[in-house]
């Protein structure tokens, strides 16, 4: 049996459950039974694959049959390892919210309760998304590097099991470490020099459990959105941050927004590089972009299409 859309198709009728044992602090594991009863109830004959790392999650989705759906329980840095092997294989990917921000799933209007979403699937269409390569690794919401990367690297040493708070208690900490960089950007060829706290390079464009930093980034028009916080009080970042909850920010003088394809990062001082929370790299970094590169089962009116 097979679903149809204007971007292919998948077949019902096989389905690869892709887990990510460590994401959310075990929560993937705990919703794995109810999450696979509810795809076999959905007609699915269905594989399940406790994965051993980001790499393994990639050569399953990418060693799957085309038109295979794989379902990715796990958090976004996984959904984005999956979605680099499918975007090799032809199958076609559902994100399951497993992890603890789960911001691309929210962003592309799934239900953040993997049963609803899986319970769900006749409601969805296959759409192609871009896919993001930062330093040639894939990621599907946004790579970033300054003050929220530190802030990334506390939330993820946090001992506390906080949820999508662990990243305003990361934040809270790095404001009390943070010392003005200079940051040197280049959007296709056109480059840029500034004193500021962050910068951040969006496709689907949402992170840290809600934050919507690229508030108008589509996940499929083959262009990254590019949005960089020059010199602030600190109560002025964390204003912004206020903001970005609701995608208002883009207004203030002190936020540089743009869009290309093709974008570089360097800073006076030495940070890391982070793509859907995963550390990548430290700067200078590269982010690319892949054009409709793979197929998501997605919401038809989700507001992170074009």
């Amino acid at each position: 049996m097979t679903a149809n859309s204007g971007a292919g198709a998948w077949v019902r009728g096989r389905a690869l459950l892709l887990v990510n044992p460590t994401s959310g602090r075990g929560r993937a594991l705990r919703l794995l039974p109810r999450t696979a009863a509810a795809l076999r109830a959905a007609g699915c004959s269905l594989e399940v694959s406790t994965t051993e790392s980001l790499a393994d999650a990639t050569e399953q989705a990418r060693l799957a049959p085309a038109g295979t759906l794989v379902a990715v329980l796990g958090g976004d840095g996984f959904l984005g390892a999956a979605a680099a092997g499918a975007r090799e294989s032809g199958a076609v990917v559902l994100p399951l919210a497993g992890g603890r921000g789960n911001d691309t799933v929210r962003r592309l209007g799934l239900a953040l309760n993997p049963v609803k979403a899986v319970q769900g699937l006749d409601r969805l269409t296959v759409r192609e998304l871009d896919l993001g390569l930062a330093n040639g690794r894939p990621y599907l919401g946004v790579a970033n590097a300054g003050f929220d990367g530190l802030a990334n690297e506390y939330g993820n040493d946090a001992r506390l099991n906080l949820g999508p708070f662990v990243y305003l208690y990361g934040g809270i900490r790095a404001f009390l470490d943070w010392k003005n960089v200079t940051f040197t950007v280049s959007v296709d060829g056109k480059e840029t020099s500034f004193p500021g706290w962050l910068v951040a390079v969006g496709n689907v464009g949402q992170y840290g459990g809600g934050l919507r930093i690229c508030p108008q980034a589509k996940a499929d028009d083959g262009r990254l959105d590019v949005v960089s916080l020059g010199r602030a009080t600190i109560l002025g970042v964390a204003a912004t941050y206020l903001r970005s909850y609701r995608g208002s920010h883009l207004g203030q003088r002190n936020v540089i927004f743009t869009r290309g394809s093709a974008v570089s990062i360097s800073a006076s001082k030495p940070l890391n590089l982070y793509a859907d929370g995963e550390k990548v790299a430290t700067l200078p970094a590269l982010m690319e972009v892949l054009p409709r590169a793979v197929k998501f089962l997605v919401p038809a009116n989700s507001l992170a299409m074009d």
